[in-house]
């Protein structure tokens, strides 16, 4: 399965909220051994990580290419 298709196999499968259906969920994420589920939460949690970094990255460069100096404080 590519993964276009997963994707959108998940998003065909979530509530409003973004949420997953409790029988989507019940049955899909109930095939995953805890160890398996905790290794996809890890997986998706860098994902997160690594997207808000992105946002922040691209911020800091707006603000620059106005003059502004930036630095993160400690």
């Amino acid at each position: 399965m590519k993964p276009k298709a997963v994707v959108e196999y998940i998003r065909e499968n979530q509530n409003n909220n973004k949420t997953l259906k409790s029988l989507f969920a019940t049955q899909f994420l109930g095939k995953f051994t805890a160890e398996e589920l905790e290794g996809l939460v890890i997986s998706i949690e860098r994902e997160i990580d690594n997207r808000k970094q992105a946002v922040i990255d691209e911020k800091i460069q707006f603000l620059q290419s106005m003059g502004y100096s930036v630095a993160k404080e400690a």
